[in-house]
């Protein structure tokens, strides 16, 4: 099982506490606040070889050859190949918050429960339409070259009214003003799942500098927690099951390997008589403002509220399965990730956001997200206005490890 996508790489370079704020704004990276570790995202299990008759979400398969090594690269994504005209899928979701008591925690209060953000969540634009284009971005401060950065860039262009996830994968296509669409179902919550972290499996912190409650717990711990309820659950593997936490966050065996604020993954059951089930599923930690820091050159930092959620929605809609390799890549703007083959949108740009107002009167941060074509090395780029990511970020394609 794959819970890191960081794991998967030898070339793999781990930030750890002992890094300093100094050495994070060199790398361009968020740097820390409250000191436990910088923002990155995982990977659980993958799918692979299954029918075209298995039963799961809506998918299409295709390939790319890349320029610069000759080489073909299978992928499979999310909804209708967009070739092939205008379409709109819709998956169902549903969400299921966790509830985690810390009995190894000195504070009083030492549960974090999802079911706290779960209407929040449901009322944001991962699936409500909103106006995805008005708002303030983060742009890339000179990170080191290559990529470059551009410059100047201060809204989310093209404007385009859907769910943000939507949003960005029409973008992805160039399709923003096409009938082309891929959205979430409007989520039903199911009942909240509470589980007592054993004392060496997790521990409560409150925060140095944000002041708030947080959770930390074993990833490998929390994966087998996760995959047991969702069995428990026996939910249909064309539903998209969505785990909704609270300022929880991953380490990798040791707190100093942290802090996995999402992942998403696919599990294929043993038979199905030719029609095999496959079931994909995400993980994401609602947060709160404050506990990771801005971003270089940003005013606020972006990592808050759905802005993890996000990161898997997008990376699930361009990667499933878990199965989508491509020449690997190394990018300043993310060097929790050293050189890896991941075809994972969010991965370079963590940190990277723009704002969403909604009618709720909260202002949600989703995350920026690389394009179809930065990892095909494609020039030039087929998104909307020949973007790399949505917010531009990125001048030219992914670059190799050397």
């Amino acid at each position: 099982m794959r819970f890191c996508k960081v794991l998967a790489v030898a070339a793999f370079a781990m930030l750890l506490l002992a890094f300093s704020t100094a050495a994070l704004a060199q790398n361009n990276a968020p740097a820390f606040v409250d000191g436990i570790g910088t923002a990155k995202f995982g990977l659980d299990k993958s799918a692979t070889n299954f029918s075209a008759d298995a039963t799961t979400i809506p998918y299409f398969r295709s390939t790319f050859t890349d320029p610069t090594n000759g080489v073909t690269y299978p992928y499979t994504m999310v909804g209708t190949n967009p070739a092939n005209g205008d379409a709109t899928t819709t998956v169902p979701t549903v969400i299921i918050p966790f509830n985690f008591v810390f009995i190894n925690s000195p504070i009083a209060n030492n549960s974090l429960d999802g079911t706290t953000k779960a209407t929040l969540t449901a009322q944001s634009p991962l699936f409500q339409v909103a106006d995805i284009g008005t708002a303030a971005s983060s742009t890339a401060s000179a990170p080191p070259p290559p990529p470059v950065a551009t410059a100047g860039r201060t809204v989310n262009e093209p404007s385009d009214v859907t769910q943000v996830g939507d949003a960005i994968y029409r973008a992805q296509w160039g399709n923003t003003s096409s009938g082309y669409h891929v959205l979430l179902g409007q989520p039903t919550v199911l009942p909240t799942v509470t589980i007592t972290v054993p004392k060496n499996q997790g521990f409560m912190i409150v925060g140095s500098v944000s002041g708030r409650r947080i959770g930390l717990m074993d990833i490998h711990w929390f994966a087998n927690q996760l995959n047991n309820t969702m069995r428990s659950y026996h939910i249909s593997p064309t539903v998209l099951p969505i785990f909704l936490l609270y300022n929880t966050f991953l380490y990798d065996t040791t707190p100093a390997n942290c802090c996995v604020l999402g992942f998403h993954g696919a599990t294929t059951s043993l038979n199905g008589n030719g029609k095999q089930q496959v079931q994909t599923y995400m993980f994401g930690s609602y947060s709160d403002a404050g506990i990771f820091g801005r971003k270089p050159g940003d005013s606020i930092s972006y990592i808050q509220d759905i802005h993890g959620l996000s990161h898997e929605v997008q990376e699930w809609l361009d990667d499933p399965f878990v199965n989508n390799a491509v020449n690997p890549w190394l990018t300043p703007t993310a060097p929790q990730y050293g050189c890896t083959r991941a075809l994972e949108t969010g991965d370079p740009v963590v940190g990277f956001g723009f704002s969403v107002a909604m009618p709720n009167s909260v202002t949600y941060h989703p995350e920026d997200e690389v394009h179809y074509s930065w990892f095909a090395r494609e020039n030039p780029s087929r998104a909307e206005q020949g973007y790399y990511t949505y917010l531009n970020n990125f001048a030219g394609v992914a670059n190799g490890c050397n």
